[in-house]
């Protein structure tokens, strides 16, 4: 008798469109047991999220299933009545979608939204419902349960929300949840929090995990069974340490290479040439065989490549196997230090810098109070360097990179360029800087206009900007700048919803280099990417800063990312810096204790790496009402009595590491 409590043969699931048939899903067979985790990873556009939603048939009504089983505990559910897969779907397998905003109701407080999912499979009474929902609450780790009962999805974080969908489909007990990237757009102290929630539950209820993510630190942090999908078909599937220590797949490979460390920071990160081929396609041998550099004739050739077993746990679909197995990644072009890079730039340099935004209430709209989004920050970004910021969701980011530009408006302080206080300025004489400073936003679809060519976009700026410039040395200029950012003149012609993620974000920083900045805000550029397109756009803004002497103000929560491109860090939280030094200092030898946290929360594959986590209460204060004294006592496990009393000022730890914290004083020497 099998123990697979789900097992998947032969799935295919395609799209119908007028002009052609998308293949997502192309024979893909894999099973999970009782209690197990199985990760399936891969980059955007391969189908991993197609095969969850084919799993419980919530396909959209151009998608078909065309082959295949899905066999739970000895029922094939691609052949039930819908009214038997509805006793199943949320009762015995239930779902947690991608984004929770989107997944919530707006308009229903959550505990109506978590009744609704207890009642749909069982008819009891309101007490006992109400009863059920409050210990659900709890079951997820959200305080004061009575009180949230009430809330609305806005008035949560977003790893509240996310909290909120865990319990959903919790509601009835699954055997199987399905987690479709339930950590991606959160901060690395949440999705720590949540991972571990969900390995807490999973051990008390002994449910089943099918895991749907492109970050190999969660996978390496939550999975028993990795298995790797690419372009329709599982290419790999191996246990976690198997997977960790030889990954075998030329693509699994890759994928590793990709990832940025700071032992990678004078080189240039492995990349994928080229991108997931187009499922519309009939394959014949290897789907990876273009962008591979084990590829053969035969690779594609053959009909279509079959497994090959390197043991009971492990398989690989490659015929380069043994090959592929002792492949080391080829040396790539070393990146000049853009430290060393002669510029004739201007610093910038921001002191004391506020933006508090009045919160208004009554009939005549009086203020009560402020939201201290940005509350006295100052540092200095150096010609040809990268500054990160970092910080949770909520600590003033990027409203501290949109005041920077005058975006928003500041309440108080000074941003210095070319020894000119831009914040003094008035928007028309502020219009001669507009083009040093740019910004590249965090979604660059939402960014561009969607009825504009990408011809017109790029130009709007130049127009603006260098009214003097003829037609033709705008376009040519456009043209240079497509080629610049690794795209040819032609897409000039066509609209951004007809390129990828990464193409479009290519787009956004040839837009921001039009009118040739000297500092550029990037907010996020790279936090929805797959790790292979993060690979290309960190490579691309590297090699422009070493070429052009550009200065970043690199605004982002991914601290290897940040371990790769900075120069120096940032550490924000409730709108104050709390630690600043080179990248080396701050991420080797963290001084505060929110800088710990922060890099303690990062998943790690390495188990002689690991260390103990140190867990962050889900209580971040409000900025409109920040707690006295030092802002993150209330979440500190280092705080004494007189952290709610004192504010801290800053410590100097050496020349260029500063950090904001009592258990320093200016006494003190840490080495």
């Amino acid at each position: 008798m099998s123990t697979h409590l789900l097992s998947v043969q032969g799935l295919k699931t395609q799209f119908n469109q007028p002009s052609e048939t998308v293949n997502a899903v192309d024979g893909v067979s894999f099973n999970i047991a009782e209690g197990e985790t199985f990760a399936l990873v891969g980059e955007s556009g391969c189908g991993k999220s197609v095969t969850a939603l084919s799993i419980l048939r919530l396909l959209p009504s151009n998608a078909t299933i065309t082959a295949g089983q899905v066999i739970y505990r000895g029922k094939d559910l691609l052949r039930i009545a819908e009214r038997d897969m509805r006793e199943v779907r949320g009762s015995r397998i239930s779902m947690i979608f991608q984004d929770p905003m989107t997944s919530l109701n707006p308009v229903m407080n959550i505990g109506d939204q978590i009744a609704e999912a207890v009642l749909a499979h069982k008819k009891t009474s309101a007490i006992k419902v109400k009863q059920r929902v409050v210990e659900l609450i709890k079951q997820v780790g959200i305080a004061d349960a009575q009180e949230r009962y009430s809330a609305f999805p806005h008035q949560l974080s977003g790893g509240m929300r996310q909290r909120v969908m865990i319990a959903i489909a919790l509601a009835n007990e699954p055997d199987l949840l399905i987690a479709d990237e339930p950590t991606t757009a959160l901060d690395v102290t949440i999705q720590a929090q949540i991972l571990e929630l969900l390995k807490e539950l999973q051990r008390k209820l002994g449910m089943s995990l099918l895991i749907i993510t492109h970050d190999l630190g969660v996978v390496s942090d939550i999975a028993d069974t990795v298995a790797v999908m690419y372009a329709g078909e599982l290419v790999e599937v191996a246990t976690r340490d198997e997977f960790f220590n030889k990954p075998s797949h030329p693509y699994s490979q890759r994928l590793f290479a990709a990832i940025p460390n700071m032992d990678k920071r004078n080189e240039a990160l492995v990349t994928l040439t080229g991108s997931v081929p187009k499922l519309t396609q009939q394959f014949k041998g290897c789907r990876f065989a273009d962008r591979c550099d084990l590829k053969e004739d035969r690779c594609v050739q053959s009909s279509r490549i079959e497994w090959e077993n390197l043991n009971d746990t492990h398989q690989v679909r490659c015929l380069n196997v043994g090959v592929s197995n002792g492949l080391t990644v080829k040396p790539v072009s070393k990146l000049e230090n853009s430290n060393s890079v002669q510029v004739d730039k201007s610093s910038l340099k921001i002191e004391h810098l506020k933006i508090h935004f009045p919160i208004k209430k009554g009939l005549l709209k009086r203020t009560v109070g402020q939201v201290k989004a940005v509350d006295g920050v100052s540092f200095e970004l150096l010609p040809g360097t990268t500054t990160a910021l970092v910080g949770e969701s909520g600590c003033g980011k990027t409203t501290l990179g949109k005041g920077v530009l005058q975006l928003l408006q500041a309440t108080s302080g000074k941003v210095l360029y070319e020894g000119v206080d831009l914040l003094s300025l008035s928007e028309q004489e502020f219009q001669a800087y507009r083009g040093q400073l740019q910004i590249i936003f965090q979604d660059p679809f939402s960014s561009m206009n969607p009825r504009m060519l990408v011809g017109e976009i790029l130009e709007e700026g130049l127009r603006a900007l260098k009214p003097n410039l003829s037609t033709n040395d705008v376009e040519k200029k456009c043209n240079q700048l497509l080629e610049k950012v690794g795209l040819t003149p032609d897409v000039r012609l066509r609209y951004p919803h007809e390129f990828s993620g990464g193409q479009r974000q290519r787009l956004c920083i040839a837009r921001a280099l039009a009118v040739d900045p000297s500092v550029i805000v990037c907010d996020e550029p790279t936090s929805a990417l797959d790790v292979s397109v993060q690979a290309q756009v960190l490579n691309l803004l590297k090699s422009l800063q070493s070429e052009q002497g550009l200065s970043y103000l690199f605004i982002s929560h991914d601290l290897s990312v940040v371990s790769y491109l900075a120069d120096n860090v940032a550490v924000m939280y409730l709108g104050r810096i709390v630690e600043y030094g080179t990248v080396e200092e701050v991420l080797n030898n963290p001084a505060h204790p929110y800088t710990k946290a922060l890099i303690d929360a990062i998943p790690m594959w390495d188990d002689s790496l690991k260390k103990e986590v140190i867990k962050l209460p889900d209580n971040m204060p409000s900025p409109a009402n920040p707690p006295s004294g030092c802002h993150f006592h209330t979440r500190c496990a280092e705080a004494m009595p007189k952290c709610s009393k004192i504010d801290p000022e800053n410590i100097e730890i050496s020349e260029t590491h500063k950090v904001a914290c009592l258990l320093f004083d200016s006494a003190q020497n840490v080495n």
